[in-house]
């Protein structure tokens, strides 16, 4: 009888064990599955699969002209060959117009960017108070900006006025190594894509990712939604 109990407990547990369920992803894994892997100054956090990053270093951060001393906070993957990248920004912090800050103007940027050995290029929704007389103006402006960089500097432009209060789409393109890019505010209707001024020499291999960068001494966050990178390379037949 005692032999018999002892087999069914044994039993029991056994069953229990193989019956459990496996334990829900980590937000750190679910991270990597749908973002990539996460860098820079700041913290990283998941409502659903939207992603929010908070600059929260209380200190400008820099992109990819600035190569090896680059620590906007990021999430990234490592592509190779032809791609097409595009994310949603739902949102991001305006800049304080009388916050401390370096660089031209207050500003904060929120977007898509690739790059390989400091050549590359960020497509971002740019907030921004301009000067006049080295005075900071009142207005808060907001554009769709494109920065392209080279071995021997770079070069930045207006693409689009971003009306306020609605989200931005951003697409970047790599196919036959022609980078172009694209923008949208519904999602539905994009406009032409653009091919940058600069013809960026890409390795094969790239990082490709979604970023913020601000040149206040605030904190700032931004939020992404509905991160896609698509593998456009030819499949051997």
């Amino acid at each position: 009888m005692v032999r018999t109990v002892l087999l069914f407990v044994l039993f029991s547990v056994a069953v229990a064990a193989v019956a459990a369920p496996a334990p829900p992803p980590s937000e750190k894994q679910l991270l990597a599955k749908h973002w990539g892997t996460t860098e820079g100054w700041g913290e990283f956090t998941l409502a659903g699969k939207q992603l929010t990053i908070r600059s929260n270093s209380g200190a400008p951060t820099r992109g990819i002209n600035h190569r090896d001393r680059m620590n906007m906070p990021r999430a990234t993957r490592t592509v190779v060959g032809d791609f097409e990248a595009t994310v949603k920004v739902l949102d991001a912090t305006a800049p304080n117009k009388d916050s401390k800050h370096e660089y031209i103007w207050p500003m904060t940027r929120a977007g898509l960017f690739v790059s390989a050995e400091g050549v590359g290029l960020e497509l971002f929704l740019q907030q921004y108070h301009s000067k006049v007389n080295n005075t900071v103006q009142d207005e808060l402006r907001r554009c769709v900006w494109l920065d392209t960089w080279v071995a021997k500097g770079g070069t930045g432009q207006t693409l689009k006025v971003a009306e306020p209060g609605k989200s931005t789409y951003l697409r970047i393109t790599r196919k036959e190594k022609t980078v172009t890019v694209s923008y949208s505010f519904d999602g539905k209707e994009w406009a032409k894509p653009f091919n940058p001024r600069r013809e960026l020499a890409l390795p094969e291999v790239v990082t490709v990712g979604v970023f913020l960068s601000n040149t206040t001494h605030q904190i700032a966050e931004a939020r992404f939604d509905n991160f896609t990178v698509e593998d456009l390379n030819e499949k051997p037949k």
